[in-house]
């Protein structure tokens, strides 16, 4: 039955006349959709769109952050534990940003740690102190400065120093507002 069908639609539109249940109208002899068919979008309906589209892209890139947050924290407990006795060289360090992105510093490791956090909130505030706390320099040397492997100390001590800084420059604005 649907081959039927099928075959007596091709046929009424090859030969282009109208079954009965087509609309009659001076142009109803191609079935075939145009351009002209595709219904207008008001503006209203394409900003909300465009706003829902923003906002799960946002929430997207939050998720994929928070994972990666959650994976920089599990390294730096292993790094910073107790008991571990392997050398440290530079790619073994936890940086606080994703791999591969080293510059613009400041930015990439405030959008990585900071970037779900609003700003100047109690868990902002918490992070950062804990951040700081990890990335002195004082500290990352007396917690890890005697497994640090020769070829990578002063390339991985120059970078926790920047860390360290960018840190100390983020508390300072918070203090300042």
């Amino acid at each position: 039955m649907a081959k039927e069908y099928a075959a007596r639609y091709h046929s009424t539109v090859a030969t282009g006349r109208r079954g009965h249940h087509q609309k009659r109208t001076a142009t109803a002899t191609s079935t075939v959709s145009s351009a002209s068919d595709i219904p207008k979008v008001s503006a209203r309906k394409r900003k909300l769109f465009e706003e829902k589209t923003r906002a799960a892209q946002e929430e997207s890139r939050l998720e994929k952050i928070g994972l990666q947050k959650l994976q920089y924290e599990r390294n730096c407990i292993a790094l910073y534990g107790s008991g571990s006795s392997s050398p440290i060289g530079y790619d073994d360090v936890s940086w606080p940003h994703p791999a591969g992105k080293d510059s613009p510093l400041k930015e990439v490791v405030t959008e990585f740690l900071f970037g779900d956090l609003q700003s100047g909130s109690d868990t902002y505030r918490s992070y950062l102190r804990l951040q700081r706390v990890r990335w002195h320099p004082d500290r990352f040397i007396h917690r890890c400065g005697g497994r640090l492997k020769d070829c990578d100390r002063v390339r991985i001590l120059e970078k926790v120093k920047a860390i360290s800084q960018i840190l100390n420059s983020l508390h300072e604005s918070l203090s300042v507002h």
